[in-house]
This record gives C-alpha cells, structure tokens and sequence, in this order.
C-alpha cells in the first residue's frame, strides 16, 4: 500500500501589503528630471561621437622618430648615411611617387652615447599613416621604414 502523497503549496508572489507612502518629490519635479535626463543623454552622447573622432583621428597619424649615427667631433655620418646634424629629414608616401612630403623636420636633437659616437635624432608629430614610408636625410640620403619603425624609433645606418 502507497502512503497519500501531499500537495506542496509553492507560491511565486507575496500577498499585498500596505500601500507605499506616495512619492510626492517624484510627481512636483517631473518635468526637470526629464529635462535633466535628456541633456545628460546628450551630453554622454555628444562625448561618446567626440571620443571615436578623436580615437579615428589618432589612429590615422603617428609620431614619427628617427635617429642615425653621426661623430660627436665633427657631426658627420659614420656610416654610409652620408648626413650630418641639422640636416632637413623629409618623410614621403612610398606609393605616392608624385606627391609632396609628409612632413618635414630636421635632425635637430643630439644625443651622446659614449666616446664619440652620438645619435642625431628627429621626431615629428601627426604624420598621415601609411605602410611604407621614404626618409630623405640631407641630399642624397633615402632609405625605406615601417610606419612601426618609425613609431618606436627608426635607427639608420
């Protein structure tokens, strides 16, 4: 013989309790909270389409750094870069055959690295990206770099 099954009493809601004290600050200032809810809902959307500009912005330049080795004594290239300090350094689209340069800067910081052996550097700000660029030193100088390299700091030898 089965003993009688029970029927267990599972409720999903709470009986009513007493009414809630009525919000009167919520009914006298309504129309500010809307209209303080909708200029904040602006202004955040206003900064969220100013943050992707300038996020866009900044990802389509760099900053462009770049040095070579020159003698502290004389200021010449040691190398085959034959380039001294303050020479012009032009940056060119390497596609871009036709076109003007980039940016141009000169090799306007010195740096001693020992003995006689200095870096004449060059930095320049907000310079269009693009994969390859031509580096102009002085009047012969060319060489090729990565918008990578020259974002970390190019060494040209």
């Amino acid at each position: 013989m089965t003993a009688p099954t029970q029927q267990i009493d599972v409720r999903f809601h709470l009986p009513p309790g007493p009414p809630l004290p009525p919000k009167t600050w919520q009914q006298r200032y309504r129309w500010p909270i809307r209209i303080g809810s909708v200029i904040v809902a602006l202004a955040v959307t206003v900064l969220g389409v100013l943050a992707l500009v300038v996020g866009v912005d900044s990802r389509s330049t760099i900053t462009a750094a770049g040095a070579v080795t020159i003698d502290c004594g004389t200021r010449a290239a040691v190398g085959s870069a034959q380039v001294s300090f303050g020479d012009t350094v032009e940056l060119y689209d390497a596609d871009d055959v036709h076109g003007g340069p980039l940016a141009t800067t000169r090799l306007d910081t010195l740096r001693v690295m020992g003995g006689d052996t200095c870096f004449a550097e060059f930095e320049v700000d907000d310079v269009k990206t693009v994969d390859v660029y031509v580096v102009r030193m002085g009047e012969t100088f060319r060489s090729l770099a990565t918008a990578e390299g020259l974002r970390t700091g190019y060494l040209f030898v």
